[in-house]
């Protein structure tokens, strides 16, 4: 997962919960019932997890370019 990847997980975790924690909040005080406001945000819980913390294709979109690998001192014979 790169930065940008990373970045939109957190965001896309972070909207979820809210969104299904507001509505539940709102069923759940028109019902006048803490189930009502509990279920739903388990629910927006375990759809961020299945969405958000695999590494799936959409988080690898920005690859790092990372720095080629420094030969080994050790390998090297001392003359």
């Amino acid at each position: 997962m790169d930065y940008k990847g990373q970045y939109l997980s957190e965001l896309l975790f972070y909207w979820i919960i809210l969104a299904f924690g507001a509505v539940g909040w709102v069923i759940g005080y028109i019902k006048q019932d803490f189930s009502f406001v509990f279920y739903p945000w388990l629910a927006g819980v375990l759809i961020a997890c299945v969405l958000c913390v695999p590494d799936w294709p959409y988080f690898n979109r920005n690859p790092v370019d990372w720095l080629s690998s420094v030969p080994d001192r050790r390998s090297k014979k001392m003359s």
